[in-house]
């Protein structure tokens, strides 16, 4: 059964601590002290004083607090952390029980439990009924089997006066669930190792590594009967052939299946109030996927609901819906000014973006902070201020040994970095860097076309005179057409469409004009 005690970890180092309290909105921390003042006796509100101190402070300082708490010893100090995480956290039980509906289902499992204690067993029985049509309508498998183990143990100990049917009809019920939940956690765990795929090595770059990929999916996924799918079902299988059709570059069905993964969640008003996160992530893939396909129209229509049901809901958010909506918001409008090639827009949204990236820094992975610096330097690039690009494309690249940023960033970030020192006519550096660039892409066991040749390129063309450099990059761009639709190359050209920067010099133009140009010619052909 449902027990607090198992949220309350071990306290270990007191930064747990703090950064729990710094992690409180102002209601949730008036909340807390009026719960405090209600269960703890006015004399003995240590654990209140500690709060206060912490919830004052810039950074932890423990001399400071065994100052102001007088009498307060080393064990003591160790007790009164646990006590104050504890109690912080029943108090933000309190608050959302009423807003999270699992919260709410297994409260009501506890309480059963108590009544059942005291040898209420109708009681019992009665409140378990309610607690399972809740879980009914939230698709919660396992807190229905809990439920229903939960009434079996009553009905097979006490006379119930429920009728004979009951016991058969539970274990009818019992058997259901658990071949429901028995798909549901296979398709889970199709969904968690496909993301493992990806976040080891990234989309597919062999015929080996497509053929891996299929045979897992194949070999592991089971035979379902789709008008039988529980809810949770449907979304495990939309999610799992999202990450199938991503890892394989087919942004195409990738998007069909992100979009029936919306529509079962539109299907039901309760799990997108409920789960946000899984709604916004569902709309993230569908952005992603009309992004790498050029989808110009979907994608901006997408854009637009996304943004307007983040700013219907955004105060009812939690401090997690928050933070997934912006990432996934706010990468969207950088890759739509990507898309139109309005680069002078997009610069102007950078500063809002980077001031949500500075009030989540401790809450966000570092990959993901980087990955927003690459966008970032491309931008600055298109709006012709290399200098302000290579700022971003430095802090990626001395970041490379702390950071779990995938290699392939690392690469890329590094060719950026070159065509940013090309356009700001740094030719003396770029001799040596090309030669450290080197030694980090061969380090790289499996190197798309795209990174060698442009690291090839660089590396000959700052040595070559002014009056050559034209026909190299003429060169560059057709070796850059033919390998740019190879099944196994593209991949690259979504992170680093170098091919728009060669134009752009060969031309004479900008990249913001060439990329605009760009827009309105596939554009047109829709």
């Amino acid at each position: 059964m449902f027990n607090l005690y198992i949220f309350v970890m071990p306290i270990s180092q007191s930064d747990q601590l703090f950064k729990l309290i710094k992690s409180l909105s102002k209601a949730e921390k008036r909340n807390f002290r009026l719960y405090a003042k209600r269960v703890q006796d006015n004399d003995d509100l240590k654990f209140l004083q500690l709060f206060d101190l912490i919830d004052k402070m810039d950074d932890f300082d423990e001399p400071y607090i065994f100052k102001k708490i007088k009498g307060l010893g080393k064990s003591q100090f160790s007790n009164l952390k646990r006590h104050l995480y504890k109690q912080i956290l029943t108090s933000l039980r309190l608050i959302y029980i009423n807003r999270k509906i699992h919260i709410e289902i297994r409260e009501h499992i506890d309480f059963a439990q108590i009544l059942y204690d005291k040898g209420l067993y109708l009681q019992s029985l009665k409140i378990l009924a309610r607690a399972k049509n809740l879980a009914y309508k939230v698709s919660n498998e396992i807190l229905i089997l809990d439920i229903i183990e939960f009434e079996k143990l009553i009905e097979s100990r006490h006379i119930t006066r429920t009728g004979p049917t009951k016991n058969i009809e539970l274990t009818a019920e019992a058997s259901k669930i658990i071949k429901t939940l028995s798909s549901e956690i296979k398709l889970s765990n199709i969904r968690m190792n496909l993301h493992s795929f990806y976040i080891e090595g990234g989309h597919v770059k062999t015929q080996e590594e497509y053929e891996k990929i299929s045979l897992f999916l194949e070999k592991n996924l089971p035979q379902l009967d789709f008008e039988e799918m529980s809810f949770r079902e449907k979304i495990f299988l939309y999610q799992s052939l999202v990450w199938y059709n991503y890892i394989l570059l087919d942004f195409e069905r990738c998007y069909s299946f992100a979009l029936k993964w919306v529509n079962a969640l539109n299907e039901d008003e309760i799990m997108v109030e409920r789960d946000p996160d899984n709604y916004l992530r569902a709309y993230h893939y569908l952005l992603t996927s009309t992004f790498n396909t050029f989808d110009y129209e979907n994608f901006i229509i997408h854009l637009r609901e996304i943004e307007k049901y983040r700013k219907t809901r955004y105060n009812k958010f939690n401090s997690t819906s928050q933070i997934i909506s912006f990432l996934y918001v706010h990468m969207a409008r950088l890759n739509r000014h990507f898309m139109e090639g309005s680069f002078d827009e997009g610069v102007k949204i950078i500063p809002k973006t980077l001031r949500r990236i500075n009030l989540y820094k401790e809450k966000i992975d570092s990959h993901r902070i980087l990955v927003f610096y690459y966008k970032i330097a491309w931008m600055h690039l298109g709006n012709n201020s290399p200098d302000k690009a290579i700022d971003y494309l430095n802090k990626i690249i001395n970041a490379d040994s702390s950071s779990n940023l995938r290699s392939d960033i690392q690469a890329y970030s590094r060719i950026m970095f070159l065509m940013a020192h090309y356009d700001e006519e740094n030719y003396e550096i770029m001799d040596y860097l090309t030669k450290i660039f080197k030694q980090y892409i061969m380090k790289i066991e499996q190197k798309d076309l795209l990174l060698t040749k442009s690291l090839n390129f660089f590396r000959k063309i700052v040595k070559m005179p002014l009056g050559d450099r034209r026909n190299a990059l003429k060169l560059f761009h057709q070796e850059l057409i033919m390998i740019k639709d190879a099944p196994y190359e593209k991949r690259a050209f979504l992170y680093l469409d170098i091919t728009l920067w060669v134009q752009s010099k060969l031309r004479g133009l900008s990249l913001q004009q060439i990329t605009k140009e760009n827009f309105q010619n596939i554009t047109q052909k829709f």
